[in-house]
């Protein structure tokens, strides 16, 4: 079942309770909405709207709840508790973050990348401990970019494309260290991919390679650390997100091409 209104997803979907969460987005303008679908029945349900629109917004699940981080003009977070079907006020970042990409591990959210105030890339990576209720700076990403894809493989967080300008660059940061190092680059550019974990390995796919919109997909090979050609998705996917649930993967919302939302 399509998604309620079609939009750029970011970083607004996330699986939690066994259903999938899709918040904010942007349609030619930033968007408050939040919905959730049910596998068992294909349908989406509307939830209570957050109290601010995010364009660019990244999220993560800690705790069973979800938080929505950031924005364009934000530094705000807001999260929401599937127990009272409402949102309340999160710790906010430093300072704005907006179209960056988050994941948890570890029981920590980490929010990395994006752009700033004066959309400048960022290398930032910031982390958020529910222990102590505030966001720690950490070990800086070699490469300042927005419009990643991270992932959680072989005990790293692994930064993957991103653009600008859109690019191949993989670098993975291992939260015990707090260091980054390089990895196998993607055999082609792109910016706002999706990517996840399935069966042991990295799948990526769709974005923009600075010429085109994409459909291919390509696997990261854990014995010859490469990555190799998968086929090609139905349509190009760009600034859509994914997850797996049940064994299966959602590719939610996004767009085909220019100025064309899906």
């Amino acid at each position: 079942a399509p998604v309620s209104l079609a939009r750029y997803a970011y970083d607004g979907v996330e699986v939690l309770e066994g259903k999938i969460y899709f918040v904010g987005g942007y349609d030619g303008s930033a968007k408050n909405i939040a919905e959730r679908y049910d596998p068992t029945t294909d349908t989406w349900e509307t939830l209570t709207s957050m109290s601010t629109a995010r364009y660019g917004v990244a999220s993560a699940v800690l705790n069973g709840k979800y938080y929505a981080i950031g924005g364009q003009g934000l530094s705000s977070v807001e999260i929401y508790d599937p127990s009272t079907e409402s949102w309340s006020a999160g710790v906010a970042l430093p300072s704005e973050v907006n179209h960056a990409t988050a994941i948890t591990v570890n029981g920590k959210i980490y929010l990395i990348g994006g752009r700033n105030s004066s959309d400048q890339e960022m290398n930032q990576v910031l982390c958020f401990d529910p222990s102590t209720n505030q966001w720690t700076t950490m070990a800086n990403m070699p490469t300042a970019r927005h419009g990643m894809k991270l992932v959680w493989f072989e005990d790293n967080i692994w930064a993957i494309g991103g653009r600008y300008p859109d690019m191949n660059k993989v670098e993975s940061y291992d939260p015990i260290t707090d260091s980054w190092q390089a990895e196998a680059p993607l055999s082609i550019n792109r910016g706002w991919l999706f990517a996840l974990v399935a069966s042991d390995r990295i799948f990526v796919g769709g974005g923009h390679d600075g010429s085109s919109y994409l459909n291919s997909i390509e696997v990261f090979d854990t014995t010859t650390k490469k990555w190799s050609n998968l086929g090609n998705f139905p349509e190009n996917k760009y600034v859509a997100d994914a997850v797996v649930l049940n064994d299966k993967i959602y590719v939610v919302a996004g767009s085909t091409s220019s100025g064309g939302y899906s």
